[in-house]
């Protein structure tokens, strides 16, 4: 009989996956347009090196090019630094006869090149983050890929400036965000984990016109230690997917996506202390 093969010895439970980790490769996908995709990146770099996130980031890519912008500089600088590919390829740019005539052959011939700029690299996860383009439906086939929504699973569909408004002017007693999986149809794509914070408090404390800020503020905040938590979680193989279903590290289906709230919490109170 042919001996296992890895992926069938992961699933043997006898058999201890510590003996037989391999570092994770991560793909990161941005725009770098602004302070909040480089604080990411920063904070992601740093859970690297610190050893808090057991992964490689195998390559940057960037879809613009750096023009002037010294959020997007100073992420590059700091992906050189640490010996990261940095590819670019300015969607801006990226034959505009075909985005003005045909927008959806556009955004299947911008993500064929994309996926031959990225083919030297190894993948297992790719991460979205203020990545400002969708993804071609083809990419999200062929790539696990992760995106943050800021909306709890189930609820608000569209960009946080169309969401928070909404929220404030409902009767929600909780908000947040959630990361989910990338599919060929827009915000649809399985959750994978999500962060809900009580909006109480800012409800009986503020006027009408100061609650929206406020909601935002506070899911913003949340951002960072939700995707991270998220990323670690995967990497760690406390949660695993297996094509839009979520397992649990002994093989166990999950009936929904994981809650971090509480770790999101942690990590932000922490931030406060410090």
């Amino acid at each position: 009989m042919a001996p296992p093969g890895l992926e069938e010895l992961y699933n043997e439970p006898s058999i201890h996956r510590a003996e037989w980790d391999i570092m994770k490769k991560i793909g990161w996908f941005t725009t770098a347009r602004g302070p909040g995709s480089y604080g990411l990146f920063k904070t992601m770099m740093e859970r690297v090196r610190s050893g808090d996130i057991d992964a490689e980031i195998s390559f940057v890519f960037i879809n613009r090019d750096v023009k002037g912008n010294e959020c997007r500089r100073k992420l590059i600088e700091i992906a050189e630094e640490n010996s990261v590919p940095v590819v670019m390829l300015p969607s801006d740019s990226f034959r505009p006869d075909l985005k003005a005539n045909d927008m959806g052959a556009w955004r299947d011939a911008y993500g064929e090149e994309l996926r031959e700029r990225i083919a030297p690299y190894d993948m297992d996860l790719g991460v979205l983050a203020g990545y400002m383009l969708i993804i071609d439906p083809e990419t999200c086939r062929r790539y696990r890929l992760i995106n943050l929504h800021p909306a709890l699973p189930g609820t608000y569909k569209g960009t946080w400036n169309e969401i928070v408004p909404r929220v404030a002017e409902s009767d929600d007693s909780a908000y947040g965000a959630t990361i989910h999986l990338c599919s060929p149809v827009l915000d649809c794509g399985a959750p994978i984990a999500f962060d809900s914070f009580p909006l109480e408090d800012l409800r009986d404390s503020l006027p009408g016109d100061e609650l929206a800020p406020a909601i935002r503020q506070r899911e913003v905040e949340r951002e960072v230690p939700l995707l991270m938590e998220a990323i670690r979680m995967l990497v760690d193989e406390e949660v695993t997917i297996r094509g839009e279903e979520l397992f649990d590290r002994n093989g166990r289906r999950l009936d929904g996506p994981a809650d971090l709230s509480a770790r999101v919490s942690s990590a932000v109170d922490g931030r406060h202390r410090a």
